[in-house]
């Protein structure tokens, strides 16, 4: 940054002085030309050889200049290079020297450890020996109690084993009875719900035909049977109490299925059972609506 400074302000005052060298050429110029023409013609080379001279002298003396200031740079950074040399080696030193320290330390250290650890573990073999020489000791008067306690357990086992067996063979005794018994009863039980459920699937049909007789002469009370011979086909959903859900007619005649929707609708609440196995055999019905006397 220094160096480009010196560079500029040089090339300033060269171009100054050629700017004022210039100037004097022509200042004298003009002088001579106001002699005589042999004169003239002399002062000029002599002021262009001079100029030239100038200029040439004042290159050289920037070169120098320059040449010096590079120098200097020069050996500046070579004496920051040897400072940082010196710099880095002393710190170098100083790390070896702590780090020589710091495993003077640890293997210090390692050895107090060691020595610990053997005087640990001599304790603890000792403490484990005298701990093993209890622990053989009760295992055997252990052992020697368990045989005890075996022989006598195999006894009372012996002796509730025969009991066992006896209360086993009484209950399988009492067991086959008991099923045996317990399978007739259900065997008369079966027979008897299915004569109950014969019964009553049969007053089921009987009254779901009642009830299904009942809402056809309801509706046909309100058909206005058309005057033209047909049918229509329906299938009706019905509600506990008789309330329509739906009304589908799934074939026929139109004229039939239109007289036949409206006296359906007139008909509400349509008769029905108040059993719920009745009314499940009548919630979904089918029938057809005809011209009776035609047919």
């Amino acid at each position: 940054m220094k160096l480009s400074t010196a560079i500029i302000v040089s090339l300033v005052a060269h171009i100054l002085m050629i700017a004022l060298l210039a100037f004097n050429f022509h200042f004298s110029k003009v002088e001579i030309k106001q002699t005589k023409q042999p004169k003239q013609m002399n002062a000029t080379a002599v002021n262009a050889d001079n100029v030239r001279k100038h200029i040439k002298k004042i290159k050289q003396k920037d070169i120098d200049k320059k040449n010096k200031e590079i120098e200097r740079l020069r050996e500046l950074k070579r004496q920051e290079e040897k400072v940082r040399k010196k710099r880095i080696e002393e710190e170098q030193k100083v790390k070896k020297a702590k780090q020589r320290q710091k495993d003077a330390e640890q293997k210090r250290k390692q050895e107090e450890k060691k020595a610990a650890d053997a005087k640990k573990k001599r304790i603890a073999d000792d403490k484990a020996r005298k701990k093993k020489i209890a622990a053989d000791k009760k295992k055997a008067e252990q052992k020697k109690k368990e045989e005890a306690e075996r022989i006598r357990k195999q006894k009372i086992a012996a002796e509730k084993k025969k009991k066992e067996d006896a209360r086993k063979k009484k209950l399988a005794e009492e067991k086959a009875a008991q099923e045996k018994l317990e399978k007739e009863l259900e065997q008369q039980m079966a027979e008897e719900a299915a004569a109950l459920n014969e019964v009553q699937q049969q007053y089921i049909m009987t009254e779901a035909e009642k009830y299904r007789l009942l809402i056809e002469n309801k509706i046909y009370r309100h058909f206005i049977e058309p005057e033209q011979s047909g049918h229509c086909d329906f299938r009706i959903k019905v509600a506990p109490g008789g309330l329509l859900i739906g009304i589908n007619p799934v074939g026929g005649d139109s004229i039939y299925c239109d007289a036949g929707r409206r006296a359906i609708n007139k008909a509400e609440p349509l008769p029905m059972s108040t059993d719920p196995e009745v009314y499940a055999v009548l919630k979904e019905l089918y029938f057809r609506l005809e011209n009776k006397e035609q047919e």
